[in-house]
């Protein structure tokens, strides 16, 4: 079967490309021929995020401060452009042209692929795409062909009231929807799909030994303590600065930032996405208030604490307590010892090889039916 996905693999981010190719492999694997439809929405382009940057600040309105921050932001999304389009290059295979909005998808695309899924990563996130965005609920694709979602995240508790009719009449295309959090089957439900299923994201798919080809070879020189800090929560780093004073290890942040160098410890600045994963792999700990940071801090089986942000949290939220890991989420940040007690991942191995069944039974059950039709 030839399926084409689309997802925000052009967000600039490790954990958008990362879960592209995990789909990607994972359907390959069942036997099917898979691209990433190349969907380049302008609020990921350097003009567009600095429009963005613009709009979320008052202060920013003044002309020279505007310039400042560009200065200061500018070298960070060149890098980022390098880093995550040289990753997308070597393993992603891209189905072409490129489309900026979903009136130019179904103005440029052939549309002769057997099936069409919404994938992973916050697709569905009102909040994050600033709106309900057609194109990413496949709104584009004509009549007549399988559409389905995997893992499809909502990354909200409820659906703001005001997205309710357009998003029930986006998903009426859908043959199958599944979706990443528990959160999002209520959701579902509530908007009429009452067959909506969870499925895990498309990293946890693969196992270590199935990521370790996209580990950085490397040797590790010393022990440290690494943080990725995505919302600038100055207590993850007032929690690394104490775990390091007593275990006597530096601390490593991951940033896109190149002016979080200010920050105690090391900066590793937007590090190429195998260094990512070699940096998650080798960590004596980590702490993290990111999603796919916590989900490769589970792979490579590390001691980890996660801090959970006010937006969008339910996805971390809901694997935790899928996996039984809901110790792990930091809220007592005076406990150094709760990152030092040890993870039974035995136990978490075993949740996540039924959680892996299930899901793998589910895209075998949808790419099946496409096939079944086309032989009758």
């Amino acid at each position: 079967m030839k399926i084409d996905i689309i997802t925000l693999h052009r967000a600039e981010n490790y954990g958008s490309v990362l879960q592209a190719l995990a789909l990607q492999v994972k359907l390959e694997a069942l036997g099917h021929d898979v691209h990433i439809l190349d969907y380049y929405p302008e609020r990921f382009t350097n003009a567009g995020l600095l429009k963005r940057l613009q709009k979320k600040s008052d202060k920013l309105k003044n002309p020279v401060l505007l310039l400042a921050a560009k200065a200061l932001i500018y070298p960070s999304y060149l890098r980022k452009n390098r880093i995550f389009g040289g990753f997308i290059d070597r393993y992603v295979k891209l189905r072409e042209p490129m489309f900026r909005t979903n009136e130019e998808a179904a103005q440029k695309l052939a549309f002769d692929a057997d099936a069409y899924c919404t994938g992973s990563d916050q697709v569905w996130n009102s909040h994050w795409n600033e709106g309900v965005e057609k194109a990413l609920f496949l709104d584009f694709v004509p009549e007549g062909k399988l559409v389905f979602s995997y893992a499809s995240s909502i990354g909200l508790s409820s659906l703001p009231q005001a997205e309710v009719e357009e998003t029930k009449r986006l998903l009426q295309k859908y043959e199958y929807i599944s979706v990443r959090e528990d959160s999002g089957v209520q959701i579902m439900r509530e908007l009429g799909r009452d067959d909506a299923v969870q499925c895990l994201d498309p990293t946890l798919l693969l196992d270590k030994e199935e990521w370790e080809p996209y580990v950085e070879k490397r040797t590790k020189q010393r022990g440290y303590i690494l943080t990725y800090n995505l919302h600038h929560d100055a207590r993850i780093d007032d929690y690394a600065e104490r775990l390091g004073k007593e275990t006597r290890l530096p601390v490593w942040n991951i940033s896109y930032n190149w002016h979080d160098v200010v920050r105690k410890g090391h900066l590793c600045w937007c590090p190429p996405v195998e260094r990512f994963l070699w940096l998650i792999k080798h960590a004596d700990y980590v702490i993290a208030d990111s999603f796919h940071a916590t989900v490769f801090s589970i792979i490579f089986e590390k001691p980890f604490v996660t801090i959970t942000p006010d937006i969008a949290s339910s996805r971390i939220s809901s694997l935790l307590r899928t996996l039984g890991l809901g110790g792990r989420n930091l809220d007592a940040f005076s406990d150094i010892s709760m990152i030092q007690t040890p993870v039974d991942y035995k136990i978490v191995k075993q949740k996540l090889a039924v959680e892996q069944a299930q899901s793998m039974a589910y895209l075998r059950k949808v790419t099946a039916t496409k096939a079944i039709v086309h032989n009758l």
